[in-house]
């Protein structure tokens, strides 16, 4: 049993690399010069998701039409959330 163990873990170790030529190309200059993004509190944008009217738990008999509007007024109200 462990020997199966140690050799599971050497195939997992063996299939890692530790670089990525695929994704280290995809990144643009601009990307890599970039500022990182600001971290902004939890806590406001919590509160900010909690002032959203409760969704209807039936949606049964709901047309796609009816959720996808639904959904898109619901990201209007989240797009209005202030961020900052």
């Amino acid at each position: 049993m462990r020997a199966v163990i140690c050799l599971s873990l050497l195939l997992v170790l063996s299939a890692c690399s530790i670089r990525a030529p695929e994704l280290d190309a995809s990144i643009t200059e601009t990307s890599r010069a970039a500022d990182w993004p600001e971290l902004v509190p939890l806590g406001p944008l919590l509160a900010g998701a909690e002032a959203l009217p409760p969704r209807a738990a039936d949606t049964e008999g709901r047309t796609l039409q009816w959720r996808a509007a639904d959904l898109r007024r619901r990201a209007a109200i989240l797009r209005r959330l202030s961020v900052n």
